[in-house]
């Protein structure tokens, strides 16, 4: 039943649907735990069981945070591995902001498709270009920066 729930909401960003708004500190704590485990098995639903370990209070309880949690974490997470926020996550200070903006970033799947498409196939990456989008240099690293730094 909880995978029906979650797969229906994957259902509503892929026809175009936001994606949830989360806690900045869901990101956070995410990122501290996913930051101390192995690249190779922070994937999947390990993300989920990082937060629920660090603060099972902070853990999502409908499937709309749960997916915004997870997909927001990937955009911010494929953001850093660009190298594109390592100004704000060196600085401990600033590291804040960018766990804010990848919390509320108004964003969809296009915009995640475009953060992670230097590890999507050569085919996805000629459907973002066929929507507008350069999956070469991604516009929403220069989005997102902006947004954060005007709130």
């Amino acid at each position: 039943m909880e995978m029906d729930k979650l797969n229906a909401v994957m259902g509503q960003i892929n026809e175009g649907a936001r994606i949830a708004a989360v806690d900045p500190e869901l990101i956070e704590q995410m990122w501290k735990a996913l930051s101390s485990v192995p690249k190779d098995m922070s994937q999947g639903m390990v993300g989920l069981h990082a937060v629920a370990s660090g603060n099972p209070s902070l853990l999502p309880q409908n499937p709309e945070q749960r997916v915004g949690m997870m997909v927001r974490y990937s955009l911010m997470n494929a953001l850093i591995e660009r190298g594109l926020l390592d100004e704000y996550m060196n600085d401990e200070g600033q590291r804040k902001k960018v766990f804010a903006a990848a919390a509320m970033f108004p964003c969809d799947k296009n915009d995640l498709g475009e953060a992670v498409s230097q590890k999507l196939s050569q085919k996805t990456n000629e459907e973002l270009r066929q929507a507008g989008y350069d999956p070469d240099h991604p516009k929403v690293g220069d989005r997102f920066v902006k947004w954060m730094r005007e709130h």
